[in-house]
């Protein structure tokens, strides 16, 4: 059995290695809207609180295509929603582990 991989780093992450750790994660959650706010990648908070935005609003037009009888609303609106649950888990996780990394 081989020991767990150790590498020399503390065992609290730092601020910075947190906030990278979040726009990572939101970049591989929703491509697009990290694209989108990459000018707010200093505040990952305030970047996924911005996503959460984008993609409730994104959300709105697939229920207004769904409403107008159009095919690709229902598959838009499935992946809104999908998303958009992954990005307030995103934004769960932010607000702890930044309480954490804090105090």
């Amino acid at each position: 059995m081989n020991p767990p991989d150790q590498r020399s780093t503390s065992p609290d992450a730092s601020i910075e290695s947190i906030q990278e750790a979040l726009n990572h994660l939101l970049n591989e959650i929703a491509p697009t809207l990290s694209k989108k706010s990459e000018s707010m990648a200093a505040e990952p908070r305030s970047r996924i609180h911005h996503c959460i935005k984008l993609i409730k609003s994104e959300a709105s037009l697939a229920a207004s295509l769904i409403a107008d009888c159009a095919p690709q609303g229902r598959p838009m609106l499935a992946q809104a929603q999908q998303t958009l649950k992954n990005l307030e888990s995103l934004q769960l996780l932010a607000q702890a582990s930044m309480k954490e990394s804090s105090g």
